[in-house]
């Protein structure tokens, strides 16, 4: 963990060399759904951690889905995002996939990838990544029951989010059948998400659709909501059958984020335009 650390810093001294002035923490992330914006004050706000969870094992997709869709309305023209995954998420879910991402709008030339091996590793990374304010989102993916993620530790990364102004987005996609972190009573606002199915008579896969609902905001009211996700656009819409569904057996179109399992060795060693740290 020692090599991919030093990795990520000289990465992110770089990053700081090429980018100047940091975004406010103040700052909003507006989702462009006005019902979700108005509960959240303008919209989610920059310098503050987010937490993002599935309600399912069918979920998982879905919420890391639903955080790579939050990432990339945080995005900023030219502007590098970091994704620090646990080794064991990419073994349960798959590797993010180029053309994946790109489908849902994501940048993979603007990722920079960081695989740690456990907890305390991931949270050593999450803490260097957000003290580059030249950053534009810094994605926390763990794994497990989070042991490590106490209020203490979460804490400090909700703390260096607003020194930074970078928001932090931790995904709990592995374990989503597992409560909640006692630690996370510190995040501005936290999601559960469920998959959405396609409509009726929809081409192909369709677009990613998702039952989202926000159960903890701390400047704000909370909801649910039925989403669809336009990658071309980059924008939510809310979907037919608002307010859906949260049920485990719910099916999941959640997107084509990670590559298909019996390509996931290739895609993992090839590296597909994604920069790795460690």
């Amino acid at each position: 963990m020692a090599e991919t650390l030093d990795a990520l810093r000289t990465v992110v001294a770089r990053i700081e060399a090429d980018t100047s002035g940091a975004l406010g923490a103040e700052e909003r992330i507006v989702l462009g759904v006005p019902e979700m914006d108005a509960a959240l004050g303008g919209g989610l706000r920059r310098g503050a951690l987010h937490a993002v969870s599935g309600v399912s094992a069918a979920g998982a997709v879905a919420a890391t889905g639903f955080a790579v869709a939050l990432a990339v309305r945080a995005g900023r023209r030219g502007r590098t995002a970091v994704w620090i995954r646990q080794d064991m998420s990419g073994r349960e879910t798959g590797e993010p996939w180029p053309m994946g991402l790109a489908e849902l709008g994501f940048d993979p030339d603007r990722l920079v990838l960081v695989r740690a091996p456990d907890e305390a590793a991931t949270l050593r990374a999450a803490e260097a990544a957000l003290a580059c304010p030249a950053l534009a989102v810094t994605l926390i993916e763990p794994f497990g029951r989070l042991a490590a993620f106490d209020r203490v530790a979460v804490r400090r990364l909700a703390l260096a989010a607003g020194r930074s102004g970078v928001p932090a987005i931790v995904v709990r996609a592995g374990a989503p059948s597992l409560a909640a972190p006692v630690g996370f009573s510190a995040a501005e606002t936290r999601w559960r998400v469920a998959p959405a199915a396609s409509p009726p008579g929809e081409v192909d896969w369709g677009r990613p659709r998702f039952h989202v609902e926000l159960v903890r905001n701390r400047r704000g009211g909370l909801g649910r909501w039925t989403l669809g996700w336009n990658g071309h656009e980059r924008g939510f819409a809310v979907a037919a059958g608002n307010a859906g569904s949260f049920g485990a057996g719910a099916e999941d179109h959640g997107g084509r984020l990670a590559e298909p399992p019996r390509r996931a060795g290739a895609a993992a060693g090839a590296g597909g335009g994604l920069r790795r740290a460690g």
